[in-house]
């Protein structure tokens, strides 16, 4: 099996190497050309869907509020083991918000200097494989059941695709989505070279929402799957729920949340079963083990640099009832030894899978779309139903307006935090200031950098080699703007 898909994996490596449409129809390859629904499964989940290394926007993590340069840490034998180190340097155009940052390291070598090689292409790769089976499944020998099957996944993986993509490299929905997004494109042929960007509305509404929705026409009336590591109906309706929640189209957002409820999803109460999230059973919060998941895929959204050690930000802890919050134990938040550290129980490894689709985020989806909607008493219920599975001996509060606002969204960073959401919350959010301390030289002073409120650099500049490959690209105003300075603390 593993070498079918390899094989399989091969034909669209040469593919994308400039291949047409036609790729699928010559003889010579005849025995390795995918022809049945089984055979465009696999290739589906071996070039479509996000494995353990690509996408990788794990970077992302460095630029948001839960990180810190990781200056607390206070090992007796190396009291600043933090500063001066390769990956604080290398990392730092990235954690300082630098115009350059897809571009050089903090060392100013030359990064992405090929096209192929920059996170922007990974995903690209991606949507390319998911458009060779949409190509093509529609001829596929077996079941019209497995061939809606496979479409359906193929086209919602498109769906989350694009969506990560637009939120890396295009201003946010319900800021700006006349504002230009990234190209789009839906077929596998490579013949256009030179592709200008769609609008951000384009891509929710025209591709994201579309496919999704047709994503879930197809595969609704099928058994529902679970735990085989492709995407099932539940998830595409809690992708759906986030998509109208990004777009502020509540009623919808609630309605996915409430299909998805129809489907199975539930909460793990953490309260009631410490036996689950703290013997070693095997549980991982991303991972099958957690009955929460409903599709486990690509790779961590975290950026394992023990110099901006996820976890360890002073800001971040603070947010935390650290005796109550099974979820502080479950995500293994606690400090371990004398020297600050945390030894994070999600996913950091660049070998493994480490991101999910999961039933937590839906309830946070419909709470926030309930009070932004006016429905207040709504999710001031859902709010407290959902702290009594988290927190031991949680007493319920009475909130309203921004307060109730404030708590569903604190919620919602400590419940999803280090899974992808920060950055593209924070972006949705309104943008906010965010602050990053950072000590170049042991013994020297610690600079503050800002990321100021509605910064241009919430919007990331491509890299300049995918710019110089795609002459129709219009580069982002991030790039163009001084480079970030710090002030002395």
């Amino acid at each position: 099996m593993k070498n079918k898909i390899f094989i399989l994996g091969a034909i669209m490596g040469s593919f994308m190497l400039g291949a047409c449409g036609d790729f699928l129809e010559e003889e010579s390859q005849s025995e390795v050309i995918p022809k049945t629904t089984s055979d465009f499964s696999e290739l589906l989940l071996g070039t479509g869907y996000p494995d353990e290394s690509a996408p990788n926007f794990s970077f992302l993590s460095l630029m948001d509020d839960d990180c810190a340069h990781f200056l607390t840490y206070s090992s007796p034998w190396s009291p600043e083991g933090t500063v001066e180190t390769v990956n604080a340097i290398t990392q730092f155009p990235i954690y300082s918000w630098q115009p350059t940052l897809a571009d050089y390291d903090g060392y100013d070598s030359e990064i992405n200097e090929t096209a192929s090689s920059t996170t922007y292409a990974q995903f690209y790769s991606k949507i390319l494989g998911c458009n060779a089976v949409l190509d093509y499944i529609d001829e596929a020998i077996g079941t019209q059941d497995d061939r809606d099957r496979v479409k359906a996944e193929a086209l919602a993986v498109r769906a989350l695709l694009y969506f990560q993509l637009v939120n890396i490299y295009g201003e946010p929905y319900n800021h700006n989505k006349d504002a230009l997004g990234v190209p789009v494109r839906l077929i596998s042929d490579l013949t256009e070279k030179n592709i200008e960007r769609s609008t951000v509305g384009y891509i929710y509404e025209e591709v994201i929402l579309k496919d999704l929705l047709e994503a879930a026409r197809l595969l609704d009336p099928l058994p529902i799957m679970r735990k085989n590591f492709r995407i099932n109906q539940p998830a595409i309706h809690i992708l759906l729920s986030r998509v109208y929640l990004y777009m502020e189209n509540y009623k919808e957002c609630i309605a996915e949340v409430e299909k998805a409820e129809k489907q199975g999803i539930g909460l793990l109460n953490m309260v009631n079963n410490l036996d689950v999230i703290l013997t070693d059973n095997g549980y991982a919060p991303i991972s099958y083990n957690n009955p929460e998941v409903e599709w486990f895929f690509g790779p961590s959204a975290v950026a394992n640099h023990w110099e901006y050690q996820p976890g360890t930000a002073p800001a971040f802890r603070v947010l935390w009832d650290q005796v109550n919050d099974q979820r502080f134990l479950a995500y293994a938040l606690q400090v371990v030894g004398d020297d600050n550290t945390v030894y994070l129980k999600k996913p950091m490894s660049s070998s493994e899978l480490g991101q999910s689709i999961r039933s937590a985020e839906a309830f946070l989806n419909r709470m926030e779309a309930y009070a932004l909607s006016g429905e207040e008493g709504l999710a001031l219920t859902e709010l407290n139903a959902f702290r009594k599975t988290r927190v031991i001996g949680y007493t319920d509060v009475n909130l309203s307006g921004q307060a109730l606002l404030d708590e569903i969204r604190l919620e919602r960073r400590k419940e999803l935090c280090f899974e992808g959401h920060r950055w593209f919350d924070l972006r949705r959010q309104g943008m906010p200031e965010i602050k990053h301390t950072y000590k170049a030289e042991k013994g020297g002073a610690v600079y503050e950098y800002v990321l100021q409120q509605g910064d241009p650099m919430y919007t990331l500049p491509f890299p300049n080699s995918v710019v110089l490959q795609n002459r129709a690209l219009v580069q982002n105003p991030s790039r163009e703007m001084g480079a970030r300075q710090g002030e002395i603390q």
